[in-house]
This record gives C-alpha cells, sequence and structure tokens, in this order.
C-alpha cells in the first residue's frame, strides 16, 4: 500500500510572475492537503485551512478573481496565531503518514513556500521524497500542456473549485492515478540536466538560410524549449535517467549544456 500526501497552497506573493518566490514577503493564505491510497485511488484523510499570518500582503484583485479567497474571507475565517501551528502539526502528522508528497509545480512553489512557513513557527518538516506532476508523471506525446485545468480536461472530468487549494490537491491526485507510482518516484529520485538546442546563426540577409532557421526555431519551439534572452540560447531540462535510458531525442542537434 503506497499513501501520496498531496498538497496545494494558495499565496499572496509580491512578484511570482517575475521574480518567483520571494520566501522573506510572501505568505500562504490557504492550504490543501489530501493522504491518497494510491492502491485504493481515494482519499483517506483530509486538510483544509484559510490562513492569516498578520504580515501577509493585501489580497490582489488578480488572486481575489484567480481564487475566490478575499481579505475579509481571511479575517472571518482564517486561521490566526496558535490555530496556524496546530494546522502546520496536523498537516505534519499527515506528511509523517506518507510514502510521498505530490504537488503541482513543487519544486518551484509549494514546497519552498510551506518549508519557510515551517520554519516561521519552529516545526520541523518531515523529509520526504516530493513528486511533482508537472515533471515526474510521463504524460501522454498529445498532452502539450502541463497546466492543471488542461490536464482536467485531458483526463475527462472538470474540477468544480479551480484554484482553490483542496479541490486542487483532488484534481491532481487523480491525474496522476492514471500512470505508474514506481515510474514518478524513479522520476522524482532522478537528477535534472540541461540540454540546449544548437541553432547555427544564419546569414539574416540570405532569405534561404533564414527561412531553414525560423523552420529549425519552430522545431526546438514545439520541443518545449525555453529561450533564454540573457545568453540567447535554447535550453531544456530533462531527467537524467530519461537521457540514460535513450528516451531524448529530437529531429535538431541539441547537447549538454
Amino acid at each position: 500500500m503506497a499513501i501520496i500526501c498531496g498538497i496545494d497552497l494558495e499565496g499572496i506573493n509580491q512578484s511570482l510572475e517575475l521574480d518567483g518566490v520571494n520566501l522573506s514577503t510572501d505568505r500562504v493564505i490557504e492550504i490543501g492537503a489530501a493522504l491518497w491510497d494510491f492502491d485504493l485511488e481515494t482519499p483517506v484523510k483530509v486538510l483544509s485551512e484559510l490562513i492569516d499570518e498578520p504580515d501577509h500582503l493585501p489580497i490582489t484583485e488578480f488572486v481575489s478573481d484567480l481564487t475566490g479567497i478575499t481579505d475579509d474571507m481571511l479575517e472571518q475565517w482564517g486561521a490566526k496565531k496558535d490555530q496556524i501551528k496546530n494546522t502546520l502539526l496536523s498537516l505534519k502528522n499527515m506528511m509523517e503518514k506518507a510514502d510521498y508528497m505530490m504537488a503541482h509545480n513543487g519544486d518551484q512553489y509549494d514546497k519552498p513556500m510551506i518549508g519557510a512557513m515551517f520554519n516561521r513557527f519552529g516545526i520541523p518538516m518531515p523529509d520526504l521524497l516530493w513528486i511533482d506532476s508537472i515533471r515526474d508523471i510521463e504524460f501522454p506525446r498529445k498532452i502539450k500542456v502541463r497546466a492543471l485545468s488542461q490536464l482536467e480536461h485531458a483526463h475527462g472530468f472538470v474540477n468544480p473549485f479551480p484554484h482553490r487549494a483542496l479541490s486542487d490537491v483532488f484534481s491532481m491526485l487523480k491525474i496522476a492515478s492514471h500512470y505508474n507510482l514506481d515510474r514518478m518516484v524513479e522520476l522524482a529520485k532522478s537528477p535534472l540536466i540541461t540540454i540546449q538546442a544548437k541553432l547555427p546563426t544564419p546569414n539574416w540577409k540570405d532569405p534561404i538560410q533564414m527561412k531553414q532557421f525560423n523552420a529549425e526555431k519552430h522545431k526546438v519551439s514545439r520541443a518545449k524549449f525555453k529561450w533564454n534572452p540573457n545568453n540567447k540560447t535554447w535550453t531544456k531540462i530533462v531527467h537524467q535517467i530519461r537521457l540514460d535510458e535513450g528516451k531524448i531525442s529530437f529531429d535538431f542537434e541539441w547537447a549538454l549544456k
């Protein structure tokens, strides 16, 4: 029997889109977590709590429109002070019953945000392997987009409360239940490496070379390589294990960075 602790956080962030997580200013405003029996494909324990830390940034109109959470809701319903500590202790207890953690984009958001929250309240966070449901699930090639709403549609259901923490957790775990857990664990344990597409610089005045260059660039973009304007390179992060297995291949030149 394998138990997953799925977690999702809604937060108020200073400049998430541009700068990523800022742990000195960004705060969690909702925690959703569920212990999921992977064999039975069902939740066995859940946690859902609005969080009202006194130093959180004001909730923006964008966040309120996205989540439905407002400052008034946090004031009325949000856990405060010792209530937050008790919520974290309950979450810690759930994590200690799990074999693995799972979050959607967890390495970039949920893991650092909840880790900082545990630290603020002086509670050690259990050390578990985190599976990222964006990165560590081998979706079919036809599924191009990893946004949770698109994955829900691709797997035949609709999330009735998108961008609410517990509802998103259930959606993530329902999606993950379609795939092999052992493989997810292998991928989560694998080091990540960066590969770089090799696009020769064309003669910008030569229309033939430009046509060939744009065709290659289109292939690279479709393969989900990201353009880095600072060093003018196309790169992609992949699992070392998939490279070792010979599962990384593209119809253009590339190399380890």
